[in-house]
């Protein structure tokens, strides 16, 4: 019978250990090409989200714009109206100084100023009420929508304030106001008023107050709009180019980490071919 030798030993055991370096070397490799792999498939995804990303942010912010633009067309349409319902106010307070100190059933300066009132007045007031509740449902979507953006870290726009709202209450005062003075007018007519000519004047008073109160928001609201539109345009511009600066990041952590995944396959490649590893050193001249 063959026995081992002391010197066959050692080289049997030698090469046990160089395949199992080289079956280790295997897979460092696999493992390798699946970080490769994901490394690739990462890249791919960081781009693709770029697209939807940019391509949110450009949507919300078109379509926030867009909003703030339809609230400051309704901002110029109430300011608009409540300067025609006051110069329709000037025209009843000027067929009002025309009436006498007694007012006859049917008087021309009576069925003037119900004229007025009925014809001229009461449809710019309710005009401007329409605009109003236009201004008003606009600036609920726009105060929502910048909720949702405010939702967004380190991202804080302020919202309009509740004084837009307050244009529909005075619009409906100055609403409540004509209906009464026309009420008035109509006793007056039926001969039922003592004192017409200082109703009038008490109610145009009211009605002109809080019209000159909604003109001067107007215009106060307007600059903040623009304001608005102007912090939602540079938050856009900053959000796009924090979404170019993240992708480009990652884009280069991606490909390290790839080359180094290529670089290892190639290393362990060489050992499993040549049972040793390559030498990285750079030859020098």
């Amino acid at each position: 019978m063959n026995e081992a030798t002391p010197l066959q030993t050692p080289k049997s055991a030698n090469r046990v250990w160089v395949v199992v370096k080289r079956i280790l070397a295997a897979i460092v490799i696999l493992i390798a090409t699946i970080g490769l792999a994901l490394s690739v498939a990462g890249l791919v995804g960081v781009w693709v989200a770029r697209g939807s990303a940019r391509d949110t942010v450009t949507a919300l912010s078109t379509a926030l714009n867009g909003t703030l633009a339809a609230v400051d067309q309704a901002l110029a349409r109430v300011g608009a109206r409540a300067d025609q319902g006051r110069q329709a106010l000037a025209r009843v307070n000027n067929a009002a100084s025309k009436l006498g100190d007694r007012i006859e059933e049917g008087s021309p300066a009576l069925n003037a100023l119900a004229s007025a009132v009925r014809d001229d007045l009461a449809p710019k007031i309710a005009d401007t009420r329409a605009q109003a509740a236009t201004l008003r449902d606009g600036v609920v979507s726009v105060n929502a929508m910048l909720e949702t953006l405010n939702r967004i870290p380190f991202i804080a726009v302020p919202t309009l304030t509740d004084k837009l709202s307050t244009v529909s209450e005075r619009v409906e005062a100055a609403q409540s106001d004509t209906q009464e003075l026309r009420a008035a007018i109509t006793e007056a007519r039926a001969g039922a008023s003592a004192n017409l000519v200082a109703a009038v004047t008490a109610r145009t008073i009211a009605i002109d107050n809080g019209l000159a109160q909604i003109q001067a928001a107007m215009g106060k609201q307007q600059a903040t709009l623009a304001q608005r539109q102007q912090q939602v345009s540079d938050l856009s511009d900053t959000l796009l180019r924090a979404i170019n600066l993240l992708v480009l990041l990652l884009t280069v952590l991606f490909l390290v980490f790839a080359a180094g995944q290529v670089l290892l396959i190639y290393v362990c490649w060489q050992y499993i071919r040549a049972g040793r590893f390559p030498s990285l050193r750079v030859a020098r001249g």
